[in-house]
């Protein structure tokens, strides 16, 4: 066998099956994690509501009319109390964050993995890995801060980065861990990008955790295998990459015409 043949046979540069590849094997691998993220990507994307514009500014102005008035023990109060929530959410994110990064790692091997010890195993990890998420936050809010476009390329550079950190045979904290990522999603980040967003629009956003799980899985296993001389990126790849940019303009240049058909018809009704 060539080594053109093995890497065909070892390497999806099809974001579409990458993604169904991913999530076909959570769910004969993993399904009590599958489930599990099913559950958290519908609470995740229904659990904030849809509120009005007047409305979000009545309760923004009620909540300044409310703060302007507090003394300064309640400012310490209010403060402490944001703090603890802030952690303890923190903490939730990343022990959710952590099953998901696990269950990646393992079915990169082709592991079973029960759900019981994908929580036991990011529960003993999660203080390394509460750090890990801390210094990846830092890394692209100054990413992003260079006119948000790098921030989101090396938001997807660092995707990996949590299965790394449970890769049992490299053993990688914090940074390192996000040096991995790099070295893994080196030439291949439009591959990336595109088998986590395609399957995130074609579900509107609904099931990112699970989505997420399965394309990490497919992709740190093939990335491992293939190194740095990857295939170049599928056709579909460059249509997901530019998909948003035409769904944006779609929509403004529809919100523009609906707004000059209304201007219309409401001076020819006058």
């Amino acid at each position: 066998m060539t080594k053109d043949s093995k890497i065909k046979v070892d390497y999806e540069n099809n974001p579409f099956f990458v993604a169904t590849n991913g999530i076909t094997k959570l769910f004969n691998l993993a399904t009590g994690v599958a489930t599990v993220m099913i559950v958290l990507s519908v609470l995740s994307f229904f659990g904030g509501g849809v509120d009005s514009p007047e409305g979000s500014q009545r309760e923004a102005e009620n909540f300044f009319n409310t703060v302007s008035g507090w003394s300064a023990e309640q400012w310490t109060l209010a403060v402490g109390a944001g703090l603890i929530i802030g952690l303890a959410v923190l903490m939730i994110s990343a022990l959710f964050g952590g099953v998901s990064a696990y269950t990646s790692a393992e079915l990169a091997k082709g592991n079973r993995v029960a759900l019981g010890k994908a929580f036991r195993t990011a529960f003993d990890h999660l203080w390394p890995f509460v750090w890990l998420q801390i210094v990846m936050f830092v890394k692209l809010v100054l990413w992003t801060l260079l006119f948000i476009v790098p921030g989101i390329y090396f938001a997807f550079r660092y995707s990996l980065a949590g299965v790394a950190f449970y890769d049992s045979k490299k053993n990688l904290r914090g940074n390192a861990a996000i040096q991995e990522s790099l070295k893994l999603t080196r030439n291949g980040w439009l591959t990336t990008f595109s088998s986590n967003l395609l399957f995130n629009l074609l579900t509107f956003g609904v099931l990112g955790a699970l989505i997420s799980t399965g394309v990490n899985a497919e992709l740190y296993r093939q990335f491992g295998a293939v190194g740095d001389k990857k295939p170049q990126a599928h056709w579909l790849a460059w249509i997901t990459l530019f998909l948003p940019f035409v769904l944006v303009v779609f929509l403004f240049t529809f919100l523009i015409a609906l707004a000059v058909g209304l201007a219309v018809g409401g001076s020819v009704g006058l």
